[in-house]
């Protein structure tokens, strides 16, 4: 295969006239445009076979000139009278085109089996800048075989010395050594990296050529620096790889001729290339992600050439190369690190998560001992808190037996062991053999035989120190920086929970005892009435609700009694629940009638609004009761509150409508009134809306009430118990809201 102009080349076409000359690439036309011109003008001057033949090879080199050249670049086609046509794309680059081993997965390197396919030859010629790549086509003209496999084709291309290279005048080269290389991975990391350039060229060509849209600036700059910037060592490794492969060799000891501004690219090039796998990683790109091994690869060499061109430049001795295999372990040991940092990072988030859920001392100490003694592998572990007396606190234990947690609950402020000096020192302590733990603390063979190495760290929280969490090791552990550092921030996520947990504590106490001061102590004995009354916080207990009862005496023989429901939570609704029942009961105690009670409610909340515009309300059912002849009379009144249930000695169960307007809004409030008489066996049961508005499948609704009262009545249970019970299973264990349940039963 000639490799230069061939005698029946240029010179014999030089009676004929030049068909077409265009420049290519940036400043002139694409492969497509020269593609159309050429074929415009031959289509008059050759057959038609010659034509399409012409349009196949010329699409190829334009395309290679474009995709692997160096600007300027030129296609030239020449025909003569007997229907010969010589192509020529010329380019600036010194590299020579290369034929790559193909697989399926490449999407480059098929062009030059093309060229030589349907050309009856072909070959290049160098000039002081660039190249030339020509091919002759002509009628009738004979053609390589297209079937012949790649083995074949690599046997017939000669090698070709990295020194061929044309080195630009003023600008020195450098010869630079590399170590030996697998030659598979290199022509598949090569051949990934012509799958990129392959995209990127299409991707620009199709925007030059108005066929898709504008490349963003961002990605062109890219394409520049992995399509051109490093061009000549890639192809350079590229033709060492490919030789090796012909010549069965398993391993390829790279050699490279460069100039010093090639280092400069060499960064840009790996630069581009990650930023590209970005692309790549997020489906932006038909090519995959560089496989991790060819990222390595890369690195390796680039790395390791501009090394080598900077102490070359600075005429200092070449270092002996680093062996890609010796890099490859450096890699792995990298990665193993990373992969244990995070999977301490996995764990810490992990337990972040399991101690933002636990509100308690226990539930703190399970969240982290269970996954502490799993992470650092460890047969044991504890929690121990400081008391008032001199003991220690055993909040919990993991993989401890009985004798040790035995030891621990037993263990004082006081006495020289780990805990207790973590907690008095705020220092850790780290023992690392048996010998170090029976010269530092002889007292552990007793309490931990089976224990050789151990950990103690005090919980600290800003100057305070909360306790300490302490791990037991069956062998000598070495504790190294990382996972000291990882065991101390358990011990601080640790010591910010149980100060969470401390605090929720208070909160709940402050809570409940707010709460109970809203409701009765106990509630009075009302001869013949069978009483009872319940109330369930949302959340139990985690913020004060509005729901109220009460039952008071009010006179001879009379007894007053209410439930209701102030709106928000907090202190605030605690203020108002307070004000509504010592409001009743102090208006109740004059013989005021129940509706003027409510209309005075009513204002002394609109009076006690802090701003005009808050919209603070409440509802009351208030009630009045006294027993004669042989029943017990009610006078009920409403002021936006649920009327009540009815529930008959004979079984029917009336739902008591009484409309009535929400106190605090409306200036007169609107109030309905209704008696109600109870005979032996009847009920009357008063409930707040965060029963009937309780969610599961469905609201709880009045209808869940009637069915709680129901089985109530046939089982012989308190009814207040029993739908107290039935909306907590109906909402999955929680209610929909605070819960308020009064009860009058009359058994005469």
């Amino acid at each position: 295969m000639d490799r230069s102009f061939a005698a029946t080349g240029r010179d014999l076409l030089a009676e004929s006239a030049v068909v077409t000359r265009v420049s290519l690439g940036a400043d002139g036309v694409t492969a497509r445009e020269a593609r159309r011109l050429a074929i415009e003008t031959l289509a008059d001057v050759v057959t038609v076979d010659v034509v399409d033949d012409a349009a196949i090879v010329l699409t190829e080199l334009v395309t290679n000139a474009l995709l692997h050249g160096m600007a300027p670049a030129e296609l030239v086609v020449w025909v003569d009278t007997e229907g010969v046509v010589l192509i020529e794309v010329s380019d600036s680059s010194p590299a020579l085109p290369v034929r790559l081993r193909q697989d399926r997965e490449s999407m480059t390197g098929r062009g030059l089996k093309l060229v030589e396919a349907f050309a009856e030859r072909w070959g290049v010629q160098r000039h002081a800048v660039g190249k030339t790549v020509w091919a002759e086509l002509r009628a009738g003209g004979s053609r390589a075989d297209v079937d012949a496999s790649p083995d074949e084709l690599l046997a017939g291309w000669p090698d070709l010395d990295v020194g061929e290279d044309v080195v630009p005048a003023g600008e020195p080269y450098y010869t630079v050594y590399l170590g030996d290389v697998p030659t598979d991975l290199l022509l598949d990391a090569k051949a990934h990296v012509d799958n990129l350039v392959r995209e990127f060229f299409l991707a620009a060509s199709g925007a030059q050529a108005g066929t898709t849209g504008a490349v963003p600036a961002h990605l062109a700059e890219l394409i520049d620096a992995v399509v051109h910037g490093f061009a000549a060592p890639r192809e350079a490794i590229k033709r060492q790889a490919l030789t090796a492969a012909r010549a069965g060799q398993d391993h390829v000891r790279l050699e490279l001729s460069l100039p010093l501004s090639a280092a400069d690219a060499g960064e840009a090039y790996l630069h581009a290339l990650d930023q590209s796998d970005h692309y790549c990683r997020a489906a932006r790109m038909l090519t995959l992600e560089s496989p991790p091994q060819h990222r390595v690869f890369r690195r390796w060499y680039v790395e390791g050439l501009i090394g080598q061109l900077h102490r070359a430049a600075a005429g200092e001795p070449p270092m002996a190369p680093e062996a890609f295999e010796q890099r490859l372990l450096r890699e792995i040991d990298r990665v193993a690190a990373a992969e244990r940092a995070a999977e301490r990072s996995a764990r810490l988030n992990a337990l972040t998560s399991a101690l933002a859920s636990a509100v308690t001392p226990a539930a703190v100490t399970d969240a982290v001992l269970r996954d502490g003694v799993e992470a650092l592998r460890a047969s044991g572990g504890a929690v121990l808190l400081p008391s008032a007396r001199s003991r220690l606190i055993l909040s919990g234990t993991v993989g401890y037996d009985e004798h040790v947690v035995a030891g621990l609950r037993n263990e004082s402020a006081d006495v020289d062991l780990p805990a207790a000096r973590s907690i008095r020192s705020h220092e850790p302590v780290w023992l690392e053999s048996r010998e170090e733990r029976e010269a530092r603390f002889p007292q552990l063979a007793g309490l931990e035989p089976s224990t050789v190495a151990m950990c103690a760290v005090p919980l600290m929280v800003g100057e305070r120190c909360l306790g300490a969490l302490r791990f037991s090791f069956a062998e000598a552990r070495l504790f190294h920086d990382d996972e000291r550092q990882f065991i101390l921030a358990m011990a601080a996520q640790t010591a910010q929970a149980l100060d969470r947990a401390a605090l929720y504590a208070q909160r709940i106490d402050i809570f409940e005892r707010l709460q109970r001061s809203l409701l009765p102590p106990r509630l009075p004995v009302v001869p013949g009435m069978r009483v009872e009354a319940a109330y369930h916080p949302l959340g139990e207990g985690i913020d004060v609700g509005g729901d109220f009862y009460d039952l008071w005496p009010c006179g001879d023989q009379q007894w007053a009694f209410a439930i209701g429901d102030a709106s928000g939570t907090g202190p605030e609704a605690a203020a108002m629940t307070a004000l509504v029942r010592h409001t009743l009961r102090a208006l109740t105690l004059n013989d005021m009638a129940l509706e003027t009670v409510l209309h005075q409610l009513n204002r002394a909340l609109r009076e006690g609004h802090p701003h005009p515009d808050d919209d603070r309300f409440c509802t009351v059912l208030l009630g009045k009761m006294r027993v004669e002849q042989g029943r017990a009379v009610l006078e009920l009144v409403s002021g936006g509150h649920p009327g009540p249930l009815l529930a008959r000695a004979g079984g029917e169960i009336e739902e008591l409508e009484l409309v009535g307007s929400l106190l605090g809004l409306f200036s007169p409030a609107q109030i309905d009134r209704r008696l109600v008489t109870l005979e032996p066996g009847d009920e009357l049961l008063l409930y707040t809306d965060g029963v009937t508005d309780t969610r599961g499948e469905g609201y709880f609704g009045v209808q869940g009430i009637v069915a709680a009262m129901r089985r109530a009545r046939d089982e012989g249970r308190s009814t207040v118990a029993e739908i107290g019970d039935a909306v907590r299973a109906h909402g999955g264990g929680v209610m929909g809201d605070d819960v308020a349940l009064f009860s009058l039963r009359f058994d005469g």
